[in-house]
């Protein structure tokens, strides 16, 4: 009777136990929402391409540049910026939340050691009317617990999802941050390298100047010109030399700003920019031949966050599951020896089964769970469409600034070639007498201004062909996750 009672009690559990299994195996909650990606609203560019160079890998660009100076600047950069470590931080952050999330639905087994003497020591001695003495005694003990929780409603798996999104995610924010310090020390030092070009011609200028205000002075005290004439070459002069310091100060700053991307110490720095050519490097061209489509598999931003999107939707999953029975596995046993004087008393309890936890009553807190879940999401899936939105923008916008500042190039190097033959023919003059060296000085300057306008829009180029790889997405591809 014993036994029948006790199995007539334990099989509504089993089967109670067995439909949920099968209830969990055929999964009727979708715990991860899976959206299609965004495409922009058209699939061409619609600002002008620049095609005039040969097709070029993007991860090969900064060689391009042929300036060692520059490569170990992004070499140094990348090697020391807490930025990039922080990146590198939160990569094993998430590898490690990940390896926790994989765990949950392993079975896990903790065990226990244990060794106790007791005994029990009194006043009176032992009698009839006194207090027994317990002997002493030497307890030895081995434990060990374990638990299993069968992911019935794929609460795990989505959790496990999520886990994964994340890390992928923290991957491609690393790639982002590579991508964004090179472009940023590439900037600062083609900024610097044209800053040189600019002062340069700045002190040309003063000099010029100086000159005039000089050959000026003996013209005003020879009564050959007004000494309206000297005010207005010395305020001139003044007005070049602040300038020169201004431009001074803007390459001190570039300087300051390499310091603190590359983490070198000052000296060190100057004496790797005090190159023998100080020329502005020029990159080799590259064709934009990528529709605005395949953006979102070369940014690494973009890749990031259709990342955090995917994660927000597995986290919808385990609010979901959150509000479903969960069935765990419970075991334990142990071995336990009692030793008291000639005796010794073994135990060895054990007990295994199932615990099903069934969420009643919590006053909507779940429901209120899945609908925070449900907000990020949408949160997270509106910042993806405008990181796409954004990113078109940004390329167009690349696109039409390099186009702008290539004509306008052009059209400077052509002023600057008409002003230079006009300052040869007025050497030539000045040589024969035709013109006085006051004119000549003016015409030096007038060269100089449009060099240094060329000058420029030279720098300017260069920074539009960064602003541009670096909205292409810097060369970085999916395949390089790892």
């Amino acid at each position: 009777m014993g036994l029948s009672a006790r199995h007539d009690s334990v099989c509504p559990l089993l089967r109670l136990v067995l439909a949920l299994l099968l209830l969990g195996g055929c999964t009727l909650i979708d715990p991860m929402l899976h959206p299609e990606p965004a495409a922009p609203a058209t699939n061409t560019w619609q600002a002008r391409l620049p095609h005039d160079g040969s097709p070029l890998a993007l991860t090969d660009w900064w060689g391009q540049f042929h300036d060692p100076t520059l490569l170990q600047l992004l070499e140094i950069s990348a090697a020391s910026h807490p930025t990039l470590h922080r990146a590198l931080a939160a990569i094993q952050e998430a590898r490690a939340t990940l390896v926790v999330r994989q765990a949950e639905d392993q079975p896990k087994a903790d065990g226990a050691l244990s060794l106790q003497r007791s005994g029990n020591h009194s006043t009176p001695p032992p009698g009839p009317m006194g207090v027994m003495v317990l002997p002493e005694s030497t307890t030895q003990a081995v434990a060990l617990d374990a638990q299993w929780e069968l992911d019935l409603f794929g609460r795990v798996r989505a959790a496990t999802t999520a886990a994964t999104a994340r890390l992928e995610e923290r991957l491609d924010n690393w790639h982002e941050a590579r991508v964004t310090l090179a472009a940023e020390v590439a900037s600062q030092y083609v900024h610097y390298r044209a800053c040189h070009q600019l002062q340069n011609k700045d002190e040309r200028l003063v000099a010029s100047w100086q000159e005039t205000v000089r050959m000026t002075e003996k013209a005003e005290q020879a009564g050959l010109t007004a000494s309206l004439d000297l005010h207005l070459a010395q305020a001139r002069g003044v007005d070049a030399q602040a300038a020169r310091t201004a431009q001074q100060a803007a390459c001190e700053r570039i300087v300051k700003a390499l310091v603190s991307l590359t983490g070198l110490a000052e000296p060190a720095l100057r004496e790797m920019l005090q190159t023998p050519s100080g020329t502005i490097p020029q990159p080799t061209a590259f064709v934009v031949e990528s529709l605005p489509a395949d953006l979102l598999a070369q940014r690494p931003d973009l890749a990031a966050l259709e990342r955090d999107l995917a994660a927000a939707g597995a986290d919808v999953g385990v609010a979901e599951a959150n509000r479903y029975p969960r069935l765990t596995i419970l075991g334990n046993g142990s071995l336990s020896t009692l030793h008291m004087t000639h005796t010794a008393v073994t135990t060895q309890p054990w007990s295994l089964g199932p615990t099903l936890s069934l969420p009643l009553l919590d006053g909507g807190a779940r429901n209120g769970q899945v609908a925070e879940a449900r907000a990020r999401y949408e949160q997270a899936h509106a910042r993806y469409l405008g990181a796409i939105r954004t990113a078109v923008e940004e390329v167009e916008t690349a696109l039409v600034n390099l186009d702008s500042v290539r004509q306008r190039t052009a059209n400077a190097q052509e002023t600057a070639a008409h002003y230079a033959a006009m300052y040869q023919s007025t050497q030539a003059f000045w040589r024969a007498g035709g013109v006085s060296q006051l004119a000549l000085e003016e015409g030096q300057r007038t060269l100089l201004m449009a060099e240094r306008a060329a000058m420029t829009l030279q720098g300017e180029a260069v920074q539009a062909w960064i602003t541009l790889y670096k909205a292409l997405g810097g060369g970085w591809q999916t395949g390089g996750r790892g």
